[in-house]
């Protein structure tokens, strides 16, 4: 077992995207994963199929501590948050949200 210096948290978010959406969708988390960065939340993954559904897309991203799920979340309600995210509803068919930490056997 590995020892961690200290208990990370991570968003796991899988995303469902509209059929032909993938241009856009990109453009606007160019301008959402810096934002968020600055609001606790720093994208270290994001992965797109090869093989499979091509409309999903799995993001995760790490958070030093558990306070940042609220201060990210609050960030997204921010007027700028919520400018950046305006055209979500017209790229996103579905989206779902876990909170996760590591486990003790990595």
């Amino acid at each position: 077992m590995r020892e961690h210096k200290h208990m990370a948290y991570f968003i796991y978010t899988e995303v469902t995207l509209k059929l032909g959406k993938m241009p856009e969708y990109a453009a606007m988390m160019r301008e959402l994963a810096p934002y968020m960065a600055l609001n606790g939340w720093t994208l270290i993954q994001a992965l797109q199929p090869v093989t499979g559904d091509f409309s999903k897309l799995i993001h995760v991203w790490e958070l030093a501590e558990f306070a940042d799920v609220e201060r990210g979340l609050a960030a997204c309600a921010a007027p700028e948050g919520q400018a950046i995210l305006a055209p979500m509803a017209d790229l996103v068919a579905a989206e779902s949200i876990t909170i996760m930490a590591r486990t003790d056997y990595i």
